[in-house]
């Protein structure tokens, strides 16, 4: 079976005949109602096709700004039960949801079709009513988006003098439902589970997987309505989902897994995480719900918009309760543990060459338009989380929530791994494991700390968007090693808290570090602390290393492709933004 949109001129004799066998002779509608040329052009028709032959439509019409009207859905008889007009609804959804973000769509569903309506996602606003002629029973039923409703309440407020039939979406009786609706929505007292279906394609995740998310998510609504048990089917159900998703993100480079699969993760977590926060009846439900949206924000990815993944995260760990964590000695500023805090010069080793933030605004400009790096004293000592953040301050604010870490001395070591784990058991390190929080983009997942860091004005050429600049975290104990390495993009490096070594050599130079192959090849194999000149001896022809040291509220210029080395001197929190 095959879906096409398409005009009425591309489509009118199939669905013509689909909608005089459905209306006119089995439900004897009249026919003077049946057709309306005018109408006809303006829709947007969905027609079902079994080999040549129309078997299935639907028409979408655009009934005014940011509004669609569904009507004439019809399958022919001998197809029917065979999940045709679902289908037909659900590309309808996908086409409003992707084409015109904004909109909503009401329809006046028959009675006998109201249920297949409800469990896609949309709403019953009506009572029964009795459409003229026909005398079909009828209900009205709306569908529309966090995004879409406020414009569509927009909009009917600024027409108000307009008169609607009583059962119309638009009618004033109707649109405090609306209203309501939308600001459960916003609380996040409820969710429309029931239509995040529309977000997967059914070539990659297949209608076998797809279907078993649709009755998840039936089954997770009824429980939010009141009507069903949170019961273990339905955690069963998202367990499975989350293995099969799972299972596709650990298959190959992750990097290059397919965004279906990644929605999959995030959809399932959400709605699971959501059950259990407002099923909840003690603490430890809210960490184990708090527990699984984190994994989703860590392993999903899906637009905040179609689920608000991160709002529900940072609600939970708010109710949560303080905890008390005995903070490991590595990540206090008096460690016990040795740490060099230099570098030992090379024969080669140069200073990297540095300004003072008052007087060096010209060759910051420089340095970015040549693509050389410059360590700029006390460039961003008026950033908030220079002044706030240290590991007492994140432990408060980041206590429950949980975040990719590295376990090992560097990542390119055979025996370096990862793991998932809250940031009280980062802290606490109970197994005295040598643990980093690299390289993560922790304002996508607790994005209320943007509002402690400024984005060095460095990092805005041609493009003034703070989205267009990927900021990452970097949070560990004294004496955390990143391996000499090089970043697809231009990095300036801000010190939030402690203070870091670097050691950095130029591209131009690049065949003289011993970049590993595959994979790592954009990882130098020498240990640049300490190089072997017989396993490595171009490593020690290099004409320049550059060599310093990076303190709270400094900022360091890495340019793209510059292989730079770097290791904690004290507990350390840093943030690297990446731009073009």
């Amino acid at each position: 079976m095959e879906i096409k949109r398409l005009t009425i001129e591309e489509c009118r004799e199939g669905v013509f005949d689909i909608r005089r066998k459905v209306f006119i002779e089995e439900q004897n509608c009249p026919e003077h109602m049946e057709w309306e040329e005018e109408e006809e052009r303006d829709s947007v028709y969905f027609v079902a096709f079994s080999g040549n032959r129309a078997v299935g439509c639907l028409r979408l019409r655009p009934v005014e700004q940011d509004l669609w009207k569904m009507e004439r859905v019809a399958v022919l008889k001998e197809f029917r039960r065979r999940r045709i007009a679902t289908d037909l609804v659900r590309e309808a959804m996908i086409f409003v949801q992707t084409e015109t973000p904004s909109s909503s769509i009401y329809a006046y569903a028959q009675v006998t079709a109201l249920q297949a309506y409800v469990s896609l996602g949309f709403t019953v606003l009506s009572k029964v009513w009795i459409e003229d002629e026909t005398f079909i029973p009828h209900q009205t039923i709306f569908w529309g988006t966090p995004v879409s409703i406020p414009v569509f309440l927009k909009h009917q407020a600024e027409n108000s003098d307009v008169v609607y039939e009583e059962y119309d979406a638009r009618h004033p009786s109707v649109l405090p439902k609306i209203e309501a609706y939308k600001q459960r929505l916003e609380n996040l007292e409820t969710w429309n589970i029931r239509s995040l279906h529309i977000h997967l394609e059914d070539l990659v995740v297949s209608k076998i997987i797809r279907n078993n998310f649709i009755n998840f998510c039936a089954n997770s609504q009824k429980f939010l309505d009141g009507n069903h048990d949170l019961s273990s089917d339905i955690m069963k159900q998202s367990k499975n989902l989350l293995k099969i998703a799972d299972a596709k993100l650990n298959t190959g480079h992750f990097n290059e897994v397919d965004e279906n699969w990644r929605k999959l993760y995030a959809l399932v977590s959400f709605v699971q995480s959501f059950l259990l926060f407002r099923g909840r009846r003690a603490d430890f439900e809210l960490q184990n719900a708090l527990k699984i949206a984190d994994k989703g924000l860590c392993m999903g990815r899906i637009d905040e918009e179609i689920v608000p993944i991160r709002q529900l995260a940072w609600l939970i760990h708010e109710q949560l309760p303080a905890v008390f964590a005995t903070i490991h000695p590595s990540f206090l500023s008096i460690s016990f543990e040795k740490t060099q805090n230099f570098l030992s010069p090379l024969p080669n080793s140069v200073p990297i060459p540095e300004c003072c933030d008052e007087d060096c605004l010209e060759r910051v400009i420089s340095a970015v338009s040549q693509g050389t790096p410059l360590l700029i004293r006390q460039h961003c000592m008026h950033m908030p989380a220079v002044r706030k953040w240290n590991i007492e301050f994140l432990l408060k604010e980041l206590h429950s929530r949980t975040f990719p870490v590295e376990i090992g001395t560097k990542y390119s070591d055979e025996d370096w791994s990862q793991k998932l784990m809250t940031f009280r058991d980062f802290i606490e390190n109970s197994e005295n494991q040598r643990l980093y929080l690299a390289q993560h983009r922790l304002f996508d997942q607790v994005p209320h700390l943007k509002r402690d860091v400024i984005i060095p004005d460095a990092c805005f050429g041609e493009s003034t968007n703070p989205d267009d600049v990927d900021m990452n975290m970097w949070i560990g104990p004294s004496n955390t090693v990143s391996p000499l390495h090089t970043d697809p993009r231009n990095n300036m490096f801000v010190q939030v808290h402690g203070t870091k070594l670097f050691r950095m050599v130029s591209p131009e130079d690049t065949d003289s570090v011993y970049p590993f192959d595959g994979i790592l090849s954009n990882t130098s194999q020498v240990d640049v602390e300490n190089p072997d000149p017989e396993e490595f001896p171009e490593f020690s022809r290099i004409r320049r290393v550059f060599d310093g040291v990076v303190n709270a509220g400094d900022a360091l210029f890495i340019p793209q492709k510059w292989w730079h080395f770097v290791r904690s001197t004290t507990p350390s929190i840093s943030i690297s933004f990446w731009f073009d």
